[in-house]
């Protein structure tokens, strides 16, 4: 049989490993929320930026591309939206494995943009070429992607990349989260309608818009290069907060098992811990009897 203070020992840590997560499942449920929040007020704002989206199709081609100054099988760029704690490595490991099986045999033709503290340490780990990283807060902060979209400007402009995808995990709810990859560059109507689906939108749902008069300056080429700026500024907004969201409901979740976990341990040390005092009891008893018989 177990030995008591080993049992009380083992009841006295799994007590004390339950305060901790019960407190950490608290924390990542009220970050959760105002992430969830946060969610809801974007959707708002993209509902108002198709309404200019809208009126600007009417007069302008946003989406045309030249396809004879581009090169189909140049450099990548990949934008891999990771997390910066622990407890979320299963959800990661989807990214991860979808890299390797897409770019695993061509990492001389892939640079890697990095958000996020454990998709650093695994690409630089396992020999990728990461050319710059980033770090978000909790909060996700509008300020925080402005190097992420400076960093794709510069590479545009220099004409660097052939195609830019970003790979993150999308919240669709507490319980389901799936892995997303969307290409940014060369970006065209077919991918940013798909992009619109993904959060729940569409532009033939908006409202009819009146026909406006545009003023464009300086000139409709730059307001063009801008305006695409500012599109793919607001998808990597979206990928970071539906991954930071999916991080803290997977957390949650993690947080919420381990506590069931710590509960049924603890019935079952407290039944053994029952048990063996019993036996005791009963050994220390027959002890007595058979003491007594022997002196009589």
């Amino acid at each position: 049989m177990a030995n008591l203070k080993q049992v009380r020992t083992r009841i006295k840590s799994v007590k004390n490993l339950q305060k901790i997560v019960k407190a950490l499942e608290i924390v990542s449920t009220i970050k959760l929320q105002k992430l969830k929040g946060l969610i809801w007020s974007y959707k708002d704002f993209m509902k108002s930026f198709l309404e200019v989206l809208k009126i600007l199709r009417k007069e302008i081609n946003l989406f045309d591309f030249d396809e004879n100054s581009w090169d189909p099988n140049g450099k990548r760029l990949l934008i891999v939206v990771t997390w910066d704690k622990w407890l979320c490595w299963s959800i990661n490991s989807r990214i991860f494995k979808s890299v390797e099986n897409k770019y695993g045999q061509a990492k001389d033709n892939v640079d890697i943009f990095v958000i996020g503290k454990k998709g650093v340490e695994y690409f630089v780990r396992n020999w990728w070429n990461v050319v710059w990283t980033a770090i978000i807060s909790d909060g996700v902060h509008l300020a925080e992607i402005n190097p992420i979209s400076a960093f794709i400007k510069e590479s545009l402009i220099q004409k660097k990349y052939s195609k830019i995808k970003v790979y993150f995990n999308y919240y669709i709810n507490t319980m389901n989260q799936v892995f997303t990859r969307f290409k940014l560059y060369p970006l065209d109507e077919e991918s940013f309608e798909a992009f619109l689906e993904n959060i729940g939108l569409k532009m033939d749902l908006l409202e009819s818009i009146d026909d406006k008069y545009l003023i464009v300056e300086p000139d409709v080429e730059t307001f063009k290069f801008d305006f695409m700026q500012l599109i793919i500024r607001t998808i990597i907004f979206s990928a970071v907060l539906n991954n930071k969201t999916t991080e803290y409901a997977a957390r949650m979740v993690a947080m919420k098992n381990a506590k069931d976990n710590c509960t049924d341990l603890l019935t079952q040390l407290n039944l053994l811990y029952n048990k063996t005092r019993q036996y005791k009891i009963t050994q220390e008893i027959n002890e007595i009897v058979w003491a007594s018989s022997a002196i009589e």
